[in-house]
């Protein structure tokens, strides 16, 4: 998704990107998804999630196969299955189809299988952060009912912002054609980075001065969709899922924001 550029300099938050799978039908669930699902609910016991991955066994396969290949190691497939589980924690039966909710929330696949296939000597602070914002964000998931917003990880870990987006960075997959990334711990660390040549400070300054007054969940769809503090750029309909309100919902809070974004002029000094 490319950024659309207003006159007014700063980036756009609207726009979209194709979902996995577009032209094609994923692998269904066993037929005896729903009482499986319903005990699981009840129950979240090792048979419970055993056999609720049973039946879901068919649509891991087709996201393992499609996001990392026919040649997936067992690391990958157990990873897969324990994203999986995570996943249907934030499942709702009457916004969706389970196997969309699924393959969209497994593409995660993508960054371990890059990881697995690429040797790189990630400093062992950055691997030490890494486990520790994965395991806030899940803890903070629970509590909210949300994915919770970078303010809210760097509060829980007590990490700041600039750390959360080199921590992510750092467990990106490699550009195509790339073999090598800077590793040392100089460039993991959390000073500040000197300022770019060309670099619109000024519009930069607006947007904190409008994302600041924001809430929860329009901050996160602001970051989602413009991949803020080294997140993926991510799909209305993905952030509908993960936010559980509508994909319209979605676009009408974009472009209320967009719109706060455009009056950057109406008022001096930026």
């Amino acid at each position: 998704m490319s950024d659309k550029i207003t006159t007014t300099g700063a980036p756009s938050i609207l726009g979209d990107i194709r979902g996995p799978f577009s032209g094609s039908r994923p692998a269904g669930v066993h037929d005896d998804f729903s009482n499986a699902y319903a005990q699981w609910q009840t129950n979240k016991t090792p048979e419970a999630s055993t056999a609720m991955l049973k039946t879901i066994q068919p649509v891991i396969d087709t996201a393992v196969s499609s996001y990392a290949g026919n040649t997936a190691g067992p690391t990958i497939k157990s990873r897969a299955k324990i994203m999986a589980l995570k996943a249907l924690g934030s499942f709702d039966p009457e916004r969706g189809n389970v196997r969309t909710h699924l393959l969209s929330q497994l593409q995660g696949i993508r960054r371990l299988s890059a990881q697995s296939q690429n040797i790189i000597n990630v400093p062992e602070q950055a691997g030490l952060d890494f486990s520790r914002l994965n395991e806030h964000e899940i803890e903070l998931n629970d509590v909210l009912g949300r994915d919770p917003t970078d303010d809210e990880l760097a509060d829980s870990t007590g990490l700041s912002k600039r750390r959360i987006q080199k921590i992510r960075r750092f467990n990106q997959p490699l550009a195509e054609g790339t073999t090598t990334r800077e590793t040392s711990e100089d460039s993991y660390g959390d000073g500040m980075a000197s300022s770019i040549p060309g670099a619109n400070n000024a519009a930069d300054a607006w947007f904190n001065f409008v994302y600041d007054d924001l809430g929860p969940t329009d901050k996160l769809i602001a970051d989602m969709t413009l991949g803020r503090n080294g997140r993926r750029r991510t799909s209305t309909q993905e952030i509908a899922q993960k936010l559980k309100i509508t994909p319209g919902a979605v676009s009408q809070r974009a472009a209320k924001i967009q719109g706060m974004l455009d009056k950057r002029h109406t008022y001096g000094g930026f």
